[in-house]
């Protein structure tokens, strides 16, 4: 049985919407990594991201299992600055690989 038009366009979207994702979560370890503040360098080091398809949503995160990195933030903003200055860019990126298709 054939894919109808629309299953077909709308895995097309999904697909840019996560390779989207894949480079926005990238942007934003990088805006987080470069935000951090370092004594040792190690929870500048730690920073991962991963970006998880699960059906229709698609979830980037980016996250650290280093244990004083919520207190770091918290003092130094690392993340939420990241994030906060930044979020438009990251859906402009997101938009921009879409309307690629």
């Amino acid at each position: 049985m054939a894919e109808s038009g629309w299953k077909i366009a709308t895995d097309k979207i999904l697909a840019a919407a996560e390779r989207g994702m894949k480079k926005a979560v990238i942007a934003f370890e990088a805006d987080t990594k470069a935000l951090t503040h370092v004594d040792t360098g190690h929870l500048r080091r730690s920073w991962t991201h991963d970006v998880v398809k699960t059906g229709d949503d698609i979830i980037g995160k980016v996250g650290t299992n280093v244990p004083y990195a919520k207190y770091e933030d918290e003092y130094h903003g690392n993340v939420s600055t990241a994030l906060n200055d930044n979020y438009d860019n990251y859906m402009k990126i997101i938009a921009n690989e879409i309307s690629k298709g």
